[in-house]
């Protein structure tokens, strides 16, 4: 029978978060960008992974390289945002100066430093890899990039990100009022799609989904099955009407969708028309921030979403938050918001004493996965059911 496995403790426990960032945020990979932001030697990102901030940069022989974004001397952050830093990086604070390899190349003053041993002091390496034009990012320089994808091996992937069919979008800022594992429940939870979505995903009922397990990922596929044909997501097929758009070319015909959940932050969406990369940035055992960026069909591109349209945005900020809703989100028209309204209304009832989870919905379709996933979170922090 599918249940419920975590504690309550594990969704809003400070404890309970430290331990899951030295385990499983410290050792697994998480989406850091695109291959096509670090085309030339000395190209950087500098991105914030799980509470270590991390710099990705192309070397002076073509390879990639990940770091921890922090000087040897006073631990002071070195880059910042995108660009090239050239041959070298330079700490902003006191000079120090580093290969693009990571060696410490040199320092003003050396004299001030007695029996200091610059090959000891090169910068604190990650590991990164890159698949699908997508690049990730593990803070443990000894993770296997290898590992940790060879599971989707076997699973289609419909999308070519780096080609010309697809136009990369802005990106979507949200400040979720909820722990990771919630949003990650509600995104492989196939139970709730037909009636917290009737008026925008309109379904399907959980009998037409199937979710597939690739090692620690999980993959659904939402495609004709038993002679019936899920309906695509309502507002886009009226978009899709308006504008006379254009599939991808190899997408499948309407029914095609499929959620691609990279454990443990990554979510990838595709549909006949875009595909959508989501990473969470868990930052407390009570607050999530998602990044989502959508890249769309050529024909498509002119009527892609800004950020400034969605309910909850601030300009000031650049963050869409639900403090910010001037509509209900049942309103909205908005699968998204509607996730989050009821994600934020799980985490405050995680808060209650009386909180308590019932029998799960059983089938690969229904809420089966969450069971899968809950055990892979209890084995990462090093406990056992």
């Amino acid at each position: 029978m599918s249940q419920q496995i975590l504690p309550r403790e594990a969704y809003i426990g400070s404890d309970w978060f430290a331990r899951e960032r030295s385990s499983i945020f410290a050792r697994g990979f998480h989406f850091a960008g695109y291959t096509e932001d670090l085309k030339n030697p000395g190209d950087f990102s500098a991105v914030e992974i799980c509470g270590f901030p991390i710099f990705l940069l192309r070397d002076q022989d073509g390879g990639l390289r990940a770091f921890h974004n922090l000087c040897r001397h006073r631990g002071t952050e070195l880059l910042e945002g995108r660009g090239n830093c050239g041959k070298t990086i330079v700490c902003p604070y006191h000079r120090w100066t580093y290969m693009l390899d990571g060696r410490l190349r040199g320092l003003p003053n050396r004299e001030l430093f007695e029996a200091l041993n610059r090959e000891e002091l090169g910068l604190k390496p990650a590991t990164v890899g890159q698949w699908k034009g997508m690049l990730f990012v593990s803070p443990d320089p000894n993770a296997d990039f290898g590992d940790w994808i060879a599971p989707l091996a076997g699973a289609a992937f419909p999308h070519d990100i780096e080609t010309a069919d697809l136009v990369r979008g802005k990106e979507f800022i949200y400040r979720i009022n909820c722990n990771w594992k919630v949003f990650f429940e509600n995104a492989i939870d196939g139970y709730h799609l037909a009636y917290l979505h009737e008026h925008t995903l309109g379904g399907p009922e959980p009998a037409l989904n199937e979710w597939v397990q690739h090692g620690d990922h999980m993959v659904w596929y939402s495609t004709e099955r038993d002679g019936i044909r899920n309906r695509i997501p309502k507002f886009v097929e009226e978009q899709a009407a308006k504008s006379s758009i254009a599939t991808i070319p190899g997408a499948k015909a309407p029914g095609y969708g499929g959620v691609y959940m990279l454990y443990p932050t990554t979510i990838i969406t595709p549909s006949p028309w875009s595909l959508t990369v989501s990473f969470m940035e868990p930052v407390d055992a009570e607050t999530t921030i998602l990044r989502t960026t959508t890249f769309v069909a050529n024909s498509w591109f002119r009527y892609s979403e800004s950020p400034a349209d969605a309910e909850g945005f601030d300009k000031a900020t650049g963050v869409i938050e639900s403090k910010n809703w001037k509509k209900h989100p049942l309103e909205t028209g908005d699968f998204q918001t509607e996730d989050i309204w009821v994600c934020e209304k799980m985490q405050r009832s995680l808060n209650s004493p009386e909180y308590g989870v019932g029998p799960l919905a059983q089938g690969a379709g229904a809420e089966t996965p969450l069971s899968v996933f809950q055990t892979i979170v209890l084995n990462g922090v090093g406990q056992t059911n």
